[in-house]
C-alpha cells in the first residue's frame, strides 16, 4: 500500500463521521485531520464562549482554509491523510485540484442513516453537556426540516467511483472490518 491516498470521510450530520474518522486513522495509522476539530481549537481561542451562530459558521469558514492547508502539506510530502468534514459540492474542485496537483489518490467513506434517526441523535448531541460549544448550532437544526435540508447537501459531494457507503442508523449493525478491508481494496 502506498502513501499518496487521501482518505476523504463525509456524510450527514451525526452519522458517526468523526469517531468513525479516529478508529480508522488508528486502525491504519494514518493522521486523522477533522475541520470541525479546527473549528473547536479556533473557537476555544476567543473569550467569550456565547457566540452567535452566525460567528461560529465564520470561524467554520477560517476552519476550512487551515483544514485544506493541513491536507496541502500532508500530500506535498506524499503522506497519507484522513481528511473528515461535511463535505458538499462546493468543496469538490478544491479536492480535485489537490488530488491533480500531487498526484493522489482518493477514497470517499460515506456515512448515512434514517434521517429520522440521525435528527434524534444529533439533538441528544447538540443539547449534551459533552458538545463542544464552538460546534452547538445554536438552535438552527432543532427542525427536521432545516437539519433535512442540511443533510441532504452532504450526497452532493461526489469526487469519483473509490466510494465506500456506511449506514449508521444502527450502530451495533456496523461492521468496522469491513469498512477496513473494503477501504485497503482502493489503496493504491
Amino acid at each position: 500500500m502506498k502513501n499518496k491516498n487521501l482518505i476523504i470521510i463525509t456524510g450527514q450530520l451525526a452519522a458517526g463521521k468523526t469517531s468513525y474518522g479516529k478508529k480508522i486513522s488508528e486502525e491504519l495509522k494514518i493522521p486523522f485531520f477533522s475541520k470541525d476539530l479546527i473549528k473547536e481549537v479556533l473557537f476555544d481561542s476567543f473569550s467569550d464562549r456565547n457566540l452567535e451562530y452566525e460567528v461560529k459558521r465564520k470561524i467554520g469558514a477560517i476552519s476550512y482554509a487551515i483544514f485544506y492547508y493541513i491536507i496541502e502539506q500532508q500530500m506535498k510530502v506524499g503522506m497519507p491523510i484522513i481528511a473528515e468534514s461535511n463535505f458538499v459540492k462546493e468543496s469538490v474542485p478544491i479536492i480535485k485540484n489537490l488530488l491533480d496537483k500531487y498526484n493522489y489518490n482518493s477514497i470517499t467513506i460515506r456515512f448515512e442513516g434514517d434521517l429520522h434517526i440521525l435528527h434524534k441523535r444529533f439533538l441528544k448531541r447538540e443539547y449534551s453537556s459533552e458538545r463542544h460549544m464552538g460546534l452547538v448550532s445554536n438552535g438552527v437544526f432543532d427542525d427536521f426540516k432545516s437539519f433535512e435540508k442540511t443533510t441532504v447537501k452532504a450526497k452532493e459531494f461526489k469526487i469519483n467511483d473509490n466510494e465506500i457507503l456506511v449506514d449508521t442508523t444502527d450502530f451495533s449493525k456496523v461492521d468496522f472490518d469491513k469498512i477496513i478491508k473494503d477501504l485497503q481494496k482502493y489503496m493504491m
